[in-house]
């Protein structure tokens, strides 16, 4: 049980990371940081809200027209976020106000596992690093699943700890019962009848539950499995093979998502998140982690999203860890396995945040040993301090606002409305979800059905009712020479009521 002192410790600590995430919660994807991805989330939350509410049906703002239904994870974050816009309107801090409470959530977890191996104090400096770091600080708050992730998966190793601990504890119980008073119970795990079921695997089917919305919500949280295994061979030994509950339990947690990844298959008009699973993660898995390009992520993203005071202290803290604390060094190799044959080939930055919970459970119980003595006191303080000072530098310029996206958002809503659809000249589909239109990206190449030829592309994107050619601020991605541009420009008429944002358009 926790004392009113850690109590009131872990309500103060919580707060301070809610408020470290209050800035700029009322904006939208127009923050340089992969703001294309927070734009596909906030759109697909939009049109759960203003078009088709059904949770299995998430619709995104390009590739034309309604429906619009791609192959993705489920939808949590999304649809919350949509149930709050019904109630309370449009708004980004709805938003954003979602992905930080899972954090807050995710953090609570944090908090109750560590405590579990490293005692109140290695949890709290768990919690507050976790809280802290430069990668946590700008990803919890995006407009983005990681943060439902975490706590699902976070929740769901929690559960499952709690669990296999409570059965040890009990099968001690018994073997002292046994021997002191002839008690022929054997501590088997399967002997309770149906009465006790909820009673006694409670936790288990609530970690069943969080790691398969977890799986669900983000595939490569499944390395969780890798220091599951190990606790049951470090409290069962060899005889876990044998145990029914553990087999049944592992079914059903890798079944829910095999039956939901199946199903958004196949209820998907466009499949091209499959391709991008087939392509980066399962043909180059193994060959990607030591070429040049992830080499150069690696280096230039691991102290992006630790700092360096954060890297040392977590590279520190592995040569800490005593006993049953080695749970966490196993999952920190598992989470640099998933690295080396997931990460690798996507080399996106927010992908390392799974990696970071181990992380920050390493450096916590580095700082909680050294801070038995005053001397080491005071060198923890100064550490974090150090760490806050570092995330603040790291995380400052990725709120920086792309003025150019906001001034043509501008555009667009002055000269077209809702149900125009639009040929955006970009990949990024901020445009689209920030002005609350639909259409197609130009020049595009990601489906085998659109024309090669891009002035055929064009003629096809018009054919299906687009409306108004869009470039970001008068340029086409992909068109060095300006052929393109050359081409529209005689062909369409032009609209430019800001200098340096035209429009053309095409009916």
């Amino acid at each position: 049980m926790m004392t009113k002192r850690e109590k009131i410790l872990l309500f103060f600590l919580l707060t301070f990371i809610l408020l470290l995430r209050l800035y700029h919660i009322n904006v939208g994807p127009v923050e340089i940081e992969e703001s294309w991805r927070q734009a596909d989330t906030a759109s697909i939350a939009r049109n759960f809200a203003g078009y088709d509410f059904h949770p299995f049906h998430p619709n995104l703002n390009y590739d034309g027209p309604f429906p619009n239904i791609p192959a993705l994870e489920i939808q949590v974050t999304t649809y919350l976020i949509a149930i709050l816009y019904k109630v309370f309107g449009y708004h980004y801090f709805l938003a954003r106000a979602v992905p930080i409470a899972f954090f807050l959530i995710s953090a609570l977890y944090l908090y109750l596992l560590a405590r579990l191996y490293l005692g109140w104090n290695g949890a709290a400096y768990s919690l507050l690093i976790y809280g802290v770091l430069p990668i946590n600080l700008y990803y919890s708050r995006a407009i983005m699943p990681e943060s439902a992730a975490l706590m699902f998966w976070i929740g769901g190793f929690y559960y499952f700890n709690r669990w296999i601990i409570k059965q040890n504890n009990c099968r001690e119980h018994q073997r002292n019962d046994h021997q002191n008073h002839g008690n022929n119970r054997n501590g088997d795990v399967n002997d309770h009848g149906y009465s006790d079921l909820i009673s006694k695997y409670g936790l288990l089917i609530l970690s069943s539950f969080f790691l398969a919305l977890a799986i669900m919500t983000k595939p490569p949280v499944i390395f969780i499995g890798i220091p599951m295994i190990y606790l049951c061979f470090k409290y069962y030994g060899r005889k876990w093979l044998k145990m029914r509950v553990f087999w049944i339990y592992g079914f059903i947690t890798a079944a829910l998502p095999a039956c939901y990844y199946y199903f958004s298959t196949t209820a998907a008009e466009y499949k091209f998140t499959l391709g991008i699973t087939r392509n980066i993660i399962f043909k180059q898995a193994v060959t990607t982690f030591y070429s040049p390009e992830a080499l150069d992520f690696y280096t230039v993203n691991l102290p992006r999203a630790l700092g360096i005071s954060g890297l040392l202290l977590c590279l520190a803290g592995i040569f800490f860890l005593r006993g049953k604390q080695k749970v966490f060094l196993v999952w920190f190799i598992a989470m640099i396995f998933e690295a080396i044959l997931i990460v690798s080939g996507i080399r996106a930055f927010y992908y390392l945040i799974f990696l970071m919970v181990p992380c920050c459970l390493l450096a916590g119980n580095l700082l909680a040993r050294a801070a038995a003595g005053p001397v080491g006191k005071i060198a923890g303080v100064v550490l974090v301090l150090l760490l806050m000072k570092e995330s603040y530098d790291l995380v400052k310029p990725m709120f920086t606002i792309n003025t150019v996206m906001a001034q043509q958002v501008n555009v667009v809503k002055q000269l077209t409305v809702q149900d125009d659809l639009l040929v955006v000249g970009s990949l990024d589909p901020c445009l689209l979800d920030l002005t609350d239109r639909r259409g197609w990206r130009y020049n595009l190449r990601l489906y085998a059905a659109t024309p090669k030829d891009p002035i055929q592309e064009l003629d096809d994107y018009i054919a299906r009712g687009a409306k108004y050619f869009v470039p970001i601020q008068g340029k086409i991605y992909g068109d060095q020479d300006e052929k393109l541009l050359s081409y529209i420009e005689g062909e369409y008429p032009k609209l430019e009521v800001v200098q340096g944002y035209p429009i053309y358009v095409l009916k």
